[in-house]
């Protein structure tokens, strides 16, 4: 009965263990974007967005939210999409001209948010846009 509480317990740290091991690996991460600082409200309008201290090989969704307040996923509008290197980094351009034509964005500050594959938020970065 003794050894099969020692066994017992040995499997359940085991398995805890296991189960953290890719945690590990995120809380130890520092995540960092900068995009351009300041942009014009142009209809062919683009911006460099850049990231690092990311997971080498893990894809990062951006978000936007627009001038009324909806997020949107921005992917469709990144070249390419943001995928981290060995190093962790990674760069993209968002051609934003789509959401100046359909007035979702005005002059002002905005917020971009990357996100993992759950939607956790990993970091921000704003941007301005100016006439």
């Amino acid at each position: 009965m003794k050894k099969n509480l020692v066994f017992g317990l040995m499997a359940l740290i085991i398995t805890a263990l296991i189960g953290c091991a890719g945690l590990g690996d995120r809380t130890k991460t520092t995540f960092r974007m900068d995009a351009e600082k300041i942009v014009k409200l142009d209809k062919k309008g683009a911006a460099q967005i850049k990231g690092n201290g990311f997971i080498p090989g893990s894809e990062v969704t951006l978000l936007f939210v627009t001038d009324d307040g909806v997020q949107s996923d921005i992917g469709y509008a990144l070249e390419p999409a943001p995928r981290a290197n060995d190093d962790g980094s990674w760069l993209t351009t968002w051609s934003y001209g789509r959401f100046v034509k359909k007035k979702m964005v005005k002059e002002g500050k905005y917020l971009i948010t990357a996100v993992d594959e759950d939607f956790n938020v990993l970091c921000e970065t704003s941007i301005e846009f100016i006439k």
